[in-house]
């Protein structure tokens, strides 16, 4: 099934040095996509006010989406995990 879709994912840190740290590792991956993805896929990683925003633009197959928003997550994780070290 072919969607158009606007997500906004939000993490709440709390600290600004720590939203900024994650964001930065996040958005080097987002720049790291493919680029037949980037056609269909645009998405943008931020922090403020020890917030970490994560806007996706997509239009194509459900599924990719799904999959794009899995991996962003498991990347926050990862970045988390990694500050926690």
């Amino acid at each position: 099934m072919k969607i158009d879709a606007r997500v906004e994912i939000t993490w709440h840190y709390g600290d600004e040095r720590t939203a900024r740290a994650i964001a930065e590792a996040i958005e080097v991956d987002n720049q790291a996509m493919p680029s037949g993805l980037k056609k269909s896929l645009n998405v943008r990683t931020q922090w403020e006010n020890g917030d970490v925003i994560t806007k996706v633009k997509y239009s194509g197959e459900i599924e990719t989406l799904i999959k794009a928003l899995d991996d962003i997550v498991f990347s926050v994780k990862i970045a988390e995990e990694t500050l926690e070290v």
